[in-house]
């Protein structure tokens, strides 16, 4: 009897393991290999990869390129003239200015091949990579000066260009549509043969940003400082999360905004599109410079007499990068959906 009752409490142990094995959040599903099993989770993993994912990335970078977009402003000058914004409307700004000069701004970013049709190309990045305002204004300020009435400098664009770059061609973009909130930009290019460029949409599947989690790991895709890299980064916890952007510790350049972010919750056997870097946390002061376009002081053995101008120079905080969630993304491209259409753009297989 004692034997059977042996038998007995071993069959329920064994039982109760099998049914809290079956309860566990992760599942397994089939690999190539009948031999091995792919965990699959629906938060995307922190641990790093055990195996060689350097085709799964090259397959990526395929639908990513580099963006450089330049404005060209004349810039007018009021230095000691109470100039108000009325005395602008009335006047041409060089009839009253004390000094005019020429300047340009350039940015660089990345984009995203989205869709191809007819040669064209749908690609998305972030709005401030491709913007340019029509004006600015700075104003005088003083204890005794008004907010915001005498003007000190005026900046008028003139021109703005608007440039993708490739391994050998270098086409102009039109932009489509932009969301200044969420700083998100559609382009439409137009390349010649993009099968021989080696670009191609991007074939990784939109993935779920609300499933990011303290520690997981992403692999970011760009063009920092020009150069195609890949770096990688760890989201940060949801505390400090918006309906914006996400935090990663990924170093944060210049050129990499719009940079594709990837994320695996399948062990590495596949990746998902999870968010695109945005920006960095900075802080601003402001240097004095020589006069802007003035080709000879650099090599100057003298000391300097000319003007003297105030120029913003921005410093990165290196080491936290913003990135827009995903989700974010499908909302600003469902928004555009019926303008796509009318482009020709039918079919974004990357958010199927």
């Amino acid at each position: 009897m004692k034997y059977w009752l042996a038998i007995f409490s071993l069959f329920i142990v064994g039982m109760t393991l099998t049914f809290c094995s079956s309860t566990q959040q992760s599942t397994l599903t089939e690999s190539a290999d009948p031999q091995t099993k792919t965990e699959y989770s629906e938060y995307y993993t922190s641990a790093f990869p055990q195996r060689d994912i350097s085709s799964e990335l090259k397959n990526a970078q395929q639908s990513v390129v580099r963006t450089v977009s330049t404005g060209f402003y004349n810039n007018f000058n009021f230095s000691g003239k109470a100039i108000t914004l009325a005395d602008i409307k009335t006047n041409q700004p060089k009839d009253i200015s004390t000094s005019k000069t020429s300047t340009e701004e350039s940015t660089s970013g990345t984009a995203i091949i989205l869709d191809q049709g007819n040669n064209n190309s749908l690609l998305i990045t972030c709005q401030h990579t491709v913007f340019f305002p029509d004006t600015v204004i700075t104003y005088y300020e003083g204890p005794d000066i008004p907010d915001e009435t005498y003007i000190k400098s005026i900046s008028i664009k003139k021109n703005q260009t608007n440039l993708v770059y490739t391994s050998s061609e270098l086409q102009p973009f039109e932009i489509l549509a932009t969301n200044k909130r969420y700083d998100l930009a559609l382009l439409n290019v137009r390349f010649e043969e993009t099968g021989n460029l080696g670009l191609y949409p991007l074939s990784v599947k939109a993935g779920n940003s609300d499933f990011l989690q303290l520690g997981s790991l992403l692999y970011i895709m760009g063009f920092p400082k020009s150069y195609p890299m890949v770096t990688r980064g760890l989201a940060s916890s949801s505390e400090s999360w918006n309906d914006r952007f996400f935090v990663t510790d990924a170093t944060f350049n210049p050129g990499i905004s719009g940079g594709l972010v990837l994320a695996s919750n399948t062990n590495y056997e596949s990746f998902e599109w999870v968010g695109m870097a945005s920006s960095s946390t900075a802080s601003r002061e402001e240097i004095l410079v020589p006069r802007p376009q003035d080709d000879d002081y650099s090599r100057m053995i003298r000391p300097y007499s000319d003007s003297v101008f105030v120029q913003q120079k921005t410093r990165i905080n290196y080491g936290i990068t913003q990135a827009i969630p995903i989700n974010q993304i499908k909302e600003f491209l469902s928004a555009q959906q019926s303008l796509l259409e009318r482009k020709g753009f039918k079919r974004l297989s990357t958010l199927q």
